[in-house]
């Protein structure tokens, strides 16, 4: 079967499912669509869709003879791939048949992300591969450069994955934001696919890059090793390292605070996400905050306590996409494959308050709906 993207499917597929208002009328509590990876009857880690909407329950998407590693949904609501067995497959939502799409070669797996129009699949497979969904072929924009084994190589060392799309003014695809992981550091990058051209974020400064509203780009991501606790602001993807500093997380707060995860809540209106050093007895506890980049203007700085964990560790996920709910889990662990597993739950950001959801005991990492 082959996937092909149709503009106005998304938006009646949001309608459908209360995402978007229609009209003023009041539409109730929100809902939001999300994955994750679990384990089917047979023991085996399939892909699972949840309408939270206070009583729908997981239905089960994938029917992978092995292990799903990791996954990726589709902007438009009707697709998701995931990789097993050593192959990139496609799985649409309304049938059971998955089609194998292509051979991946890793021994560690990174979410492939599609391209909001539908046209690309992005995945890594010993550098960065491109799957154009219409023509059903794949190319090759990135090739790794492994570590030598002398270690005589460490400033070229690269590993690259995917992070996110970005649309250009004629909606389609215009860039590919990467995660690149170099020499004990990981740093942004970003790939014009117009013309080919490659940038990375130079020296230790941050992890992640966000693309913004009014093609600004907000650069953020620190860590215990390197990174700046502060925020910065570049004019445009094609420039990224002509950056001006826009906050200093010491302006904020006395506490330690890690940079994780960001997501653009309002045009201009950016929240972070992360672990913090708060000095509180019994819990660990993550930070989060808004800054208003046109005003110039940040939030009080709030703290979501951590369950305890009896085992390995308490980790937060990915904010959603409106930056209200935080996943947390509680005894989270490292697969074989570099994914995240444990208990899950959801936990309201600006309260604190756990949404109920009926997760089951052991939740691999959880995706939103884009």
């Amino acid at each position: 079967m082959r996937f092909k993207f149709n503009p106005l499917i998304p938006l009646l597929a949001i309608i459908m499912l209360g995402l978007l208002p229609v009209g003023a009328r009041d539409m109730g509590p929100v809902r939001r669509l999300s994955y994750f990876q679990a384990a089917d009857v047979n023991g085996i880690q399939q892909v699972y869709q949840l309408l939270l909407d206070g009583q729908s329950q997981p239905r089960q998407i994938t029917q992978a003879d092995r292990d799903v590693v990791t996954f990726g949904v589709s902007h438009d609501g009707l697709a998701i791939t995931y990789l097993s067995n050593g192959q990139l497959w496609l799985q649409p939502l309304h049938t059971d048949m998955a089609e194998a799409l292509t051979p991946v070669n890793n021994t560690l797996f990174f979410t492939p992300v599609f391209s909001p129009d539908g046209q690309y699949i992005a995945y890594a497979s010993q550098g960065i591969w491109l799957y154009d969904l219409g023509a059903r072929e794949s190319r090759q924009i990135l090739a790794d450069v492994p570590l030598a084994a002398d270690g005589s190589n460490m400033a070229a060392y690269r590993v690259y994955r995917p992070d996110r799309f970005v649309m250009g003014v004629d909606g389609k695809a215009s860039h590919l934001i990467l995660r690149v992981g170099v020499w004990e550091w990981e740093t942004p990058g970003v790939y014009n696919l117009a013309t080919g051209a490659y940038q990375e974020l130079e020296g230790q400064v941050h992890t992640r890059l966000l693309p913004l509203y009014g093609d600004k780009v907000l650069l953020y991501g620190n860590g215990g090793v390197a990174g700046e606790m502060a925020l910065h602001l570049a004019d445009s993807l094609d420039d990224i390292n002509q950056y001006q500093l826009v906050v200093t997380f010491s302006e904020l707060t006395t506490e330690t605070l890690f940079a994780q995860t960001a997501t653009e809540i309002h045009p201009g209106v950016v929240r972070l996400f992360g672990p913090s050093l708060y000095q509180m007895p019994d819990a660990d506890h993550w930070f989060s905050f808004d800054y208003d980049l046109m005003n110039n203007v940040a939030s009080d700085v709030r703290y979501l306590p951590m369950p305890t964990s009896t085992i390995g560790s308490s980790l937060g996920g990915d904010l959603s996409p409106d930056g209200a709910l935080a996943p947390v889990y509680a005894d989270a662990r490292w697969s074989d494959y570099g994914s995240i597993f444990g208990n899950l739950t959801l936990r309201d950001l600006l309260t604190g308050a756990e949404v109920a959801a009926p997760f089951p005991a052991t939740v691999g990492e959880l995706r939103w709906q884009p």
